[in-house]
Parts: C-alpha cells; structure tokens; sequence
C-alpha cells in the first residue's frame, strides 16, 4: 500500500464552489482507487483522501446523484434517479427522463387568481441558480414548466471521504458512510535515544524496516544480533500509536554497555522515493 505524488493540475469541468488543487496522491496497490489531496478552504476538511469521487455528491430529496465528468454547458453534472446540468437558459436544472443538455420547454406561466398561485405550462423541470457549498448547506429547486407553483425540493451536498487534521500526512479518519482508518505517508518513530526511525514504503521478505530496525532471526531489534558492541531486541513499531520497548542484550561474557530504548510514534512524513510517471503518448509519423 502506498501512494505517488502526480503534479499537475485536474483535468475535469469547471465544477462549481470547487477549486481542484495543484496536484494529488494517488493510490497504487490495496489503496488502488484512493487519491488524496489538500484543499484550499475548509469547507470539507483542508486535507482529505477519497475513493474515486474526485468532488461532491448532490442529493435531491434524500436521492443521490453522483458526479460524473462530462462537460455539459461547461460544467461537469450529476445523475442518478435524474440529471442535474447547467443550461444556458435557466442555469442548473434537475430534470428526469431527459438526457444531460436537454433544454427543458417553459410557457404560458400565468397566475391563477383563484388559487393565489402561478401556473405554467410545458416540460416537467426543477432549477436553481447555485449549487450548495458545503455539506449540510440546502439549496431550494424551483419548480418550473408544468411543476410552476409546485412543491419545492431541497438540493445538499455530501462526500464520502476521510479526513486528516494533523497535516498534510498522517491518520485520515471517516467522514460520511466510509469506515475505516487510511494513511498517508510513512510513519516516523523516535525513540528515547533521540534516534529517528522511518519506515520503509515496501516490505522486504514480507517485513518492513525501520531504519536500524529490522526483523531479524525471529527478532525484532536495533542493530545486529551477535554485534560485539550489543545490540537491543523488542517488538514491530506500531503506527496506530503507542510506545515499544527494545530490551539491550549482549554476548554472553561482554562488557558492553547500554541502555534500553523506549521508542514512540512521532509523526508522518514524505517518502523519499521517487518513479517515472508517464502523462500520455503519441504517435511519430515518418
């Protein structure tokens, strides 16, 4: 599990009340689909990691629609049980039974003195003029053609994703339907020593490292087992927290010296492991 910084910038519609960062982490093997990315506002956390959804979800009446990337009018737009789209002529338009751009039909609007409402005529269609901000914010659909005068609808926004609030690295916790804990960056352990202890991104023989921490002959230990100078046994590092305790040993008959080492989770941070990243090819013509 791990993830590679791709720079750059999203290549996606104009998304409204959203602004795609610079560049994100994507996710390759068991966080295959994940992407993190830092925001510039706090509307949805200023650090957040999701699983495919690249932005908002819309729901209408408590019915999702989900983002899809297509350009509709110069904006991307939502569907599920209908289309939400811009329009050129009434601007975001929720509409069933139609395609996405469909230009819905308004006419004979007209008010009813009888019944103290307006009436209209024409395609069955809801509209707004801006979609909800944040999660929790609502936004009224009007309706509009045949539904003029009609029982609104609320639009509000959701996104399942995870949160980190330590930084850019770290323990990214649920938000929405999603459970579980994800992770972003290595963990970096201290121990009592003042010694720093980085995990390795990939395991060796089914382990990872930890600097001079490594599995060795059954063992967890700092150093080499045998070592004239010593060496201390303990257990892995836990990145959930915690503290591990490395026993100092040594030759039997030694007259080296140490001490124990307590060692503790301090923070997460950027690998320093680097790859190609291939944008996109073309042909050469000869």
């Amino acid at each position: 599990m791990s993830f590679s910084y791709v720079p750059g910038e999203f290549r996606i519609p104009k998304i409204p009340n959203f602004n795609p960062p610079d560049g994100v982490w994507v996710g390759s093997g068991t966080d295959s689909g994940y992407f993190a990315f830092r925001l510039p506002y706090s509307y949805w956390g200023d650090n957040i990691m999701v699983r495919n959804d690249l932005c908002f979800s819309l729901k209408v009446n408590g019915s999702t629609l989900s983002p899809v990337y297509t350009p509709v009018n110069g904006y991307m737009h939502w569907s599920g049980g209908g289309h939400l789209y811009y329009t050129q002529t009434y601007g975001w338009v929720y509409m069933t039974g139609m395609f996405p751009g469909y230009e819905p039909l308004e006419e004979n609007v007209k008010y009813d003195r009888d019944k103290g409402v307006y009436t209209g005529e024409g395609d069955a269609f809801y509209t707004c003029w801006g979609l909800p901000s944040y999660e929790g914010d609502e936004v009224e659909l009007r309706g509009r053609g045949s539904l003029y005068g009609k029982e609104p609808k609320t639009l509000t926004a959701s996104w399942n994703r995870w949160i980190c609030e330590t930084g850019e690295f770290g323990r990214y916790e649920p938000q929405g339907s999603v459970t579980g804990t994800r992770y972003l960056g290595l963990p970096r352990f201290r121990g009592s020593n003042n010694e720093y202890f980085v995990r390795s991104l990939e395991k060796t023989n089914g382990r990872f490292t930890y600097g001079r921490i490594r599995y060795q002959g059954g063992k967890w230990v700092i150093g080499s087992i045998g070592a004239d100078s010593g060496w201390h046994e303990g257990d892995e590092p836990d990145r959930d927290g915690g503290s591990v305790s490395f026993r100092f040993c040594k030759n039997e008959g030694s007259e080296a010296k140490g001490s124990d080492i307590t060692v503790t989770l301090q923070d997460f941070v950027k690998g320093d492991e680097t790859g190609k990243a291939y944008l996109g090819e073309v042909a050469i013509w000869r």
